[in-house]
């Protein structure tokens, strides 16, 4: 169903479900989507231009860090460094993880570095609400709530990713470290990226699910649970040939895409622009409809004054059926396939330049 904004109002209407969390001798009730606002808000206004090699950025990481902690976890960091234009980066991912019983994992990733500036452009100030603090927030709060499980049948692996807007580099790092093991013994990669702004919300499998229909069956499995909820979600149509129906691109999954299944998470429009994702919304209040890496738009102010409770409503929305996800995988209620190995690290060592990615770059 078309959800085209200049023509439906954004409810502002709350959720009545909420949850009791426990953990040791502490329980707090929570509704969905409090804790992903909450930290979506934050990072947007305190922390600010976190890109490659800013104060922000390390400032982010030690935040993020403490949250987790926060959480009852013990984050390590995965340290990386790499060039750009002749100068060296040393970045990290940050790791956080629930251990299961079973020998398998779930990955949820997000990556919490804004863009850089460029020669023409200032992003000092770049709050990044929609890229990526909403991924963040909401990889936060799952990570909260399955702290409370009271047993996790399967690990669960929470990776806050660095130095996504400069091409992938803290996923494919990820990646290229792990083992022919964990490959195997990995589920599915949920990547939450830019989960606010755009006409509609997106749950895709990742490219290779274009010639293994196999790999789209966890994205299947998130839109009837969305469906089940009554949140209005779709998947890439494929109205670009470039980008077949039910993949998503251009972000982390791409990284993981020729090793794991892979479930992506947006808010955009594919049925418009050049039908590849990049405009976000039909409404002409948007200069050339998209907020991509602008300060001037991706930011709390802009998104709240012209999509009024859009934050509240996606935020929600993608943590209701993301918790719902994880919860069914875990009960057992979702079978889960014996490992066969994609050819695991034999790919992705092979791939050379390593993985596909729009000549536009990561959004």
């Amino acid at each position: 169903m078309t959800r085209v904004v200049q023509r439906l109002g954004w409810s502002l209407v709350a959720i009545a479900a909420s949850v009791t969390l426990t953990s040791g001798a502490n329980a707090i009730e929570l509704t969905y989507g409090a804790t992903a606002l909450e930290e979506t808000r934050y990072l947007s206004l305190n922390l600010a231009g976190r890109s490659i090699g800013s104060e922000k950025g390390e400032e982010t990481v030690t935040y993020l860090n403490q949250r987790l902690r926060d959480f009852g976890y013990a984050p390590t960091e995965q340290s990386f460094s790499f060039e750009r234009a002749g100068e060296t980066y040393d970045e990290v991912n940050i790791i956080a993880e629930r251990p299961g019983t079973s020998g398998k994992q779930i990955i949820i990733g997000a990556h919490y570095d804004t863009a850089p500036s460029s020669a023409t452009l200032d992003r000092s100030n770049l709050q990044g609400t929609n890229d990526n603090s909403s991924g963040v927030g909401v990889l936060l709060e799952l990570a909260q709530r399955v702290s409370a499980y009271e047993d996790a049948r399967h690990s669960f692996k929470f990776i806050l990713f660095g130095a996504e807007e400069v091409g992938l580099i803290g996923a494919e790092h990820y990646v290229e470290n792990m083992s022919e093991d964990e490959i195997d013994n990995t589920i599915v990669m949920i990547n939450l990226d830019s989960l606010i702004f755009g006409d509609k919300l997106y749950l895709n499998a990742g490219p290779s699910a274009a010639n293994r229909s196999s790999l789209g069956r966890y994205r299947d499995i998130a839109l009837e649970i969305a469906q089940e909820l009554d949140i209005a979600a779709e998947t890439n149509p494929g109205l670009n040939p470039a980008y077949p129906a039910g993949t998503g691109c251009c972000s982390d999954l791409e990284a993981f895409d020729p090793v794991v299944p892979v479930l992506a998470a947006e808010a955009t429009n594919w049925e418009i622009g050049d039908l590849d994702g990049y405009t976000q919304t039909s409404d002409p209040r948007v200069p050339d409809g998209r907020t991509w890496h602008d300060p001037a738009t991706d930011n709390l102010e802009f998104i709240e004054e012209i999509f009024p409770g859009l934050i509240e409503e996606r935020t929600r929305d993608y943590t209701l059926i993301f918790d719902t996800f994880l919860g069914r995988v875990n009960s057992g209620a979702v079978s889960v396939p014996e490992p066969a190995s994609v050819v695991g690290l034999a790919i992705a060592v092979g791939l050379g330049g390593l993985f596909t990615r729009k000549q536009q770059g990561p959004k």
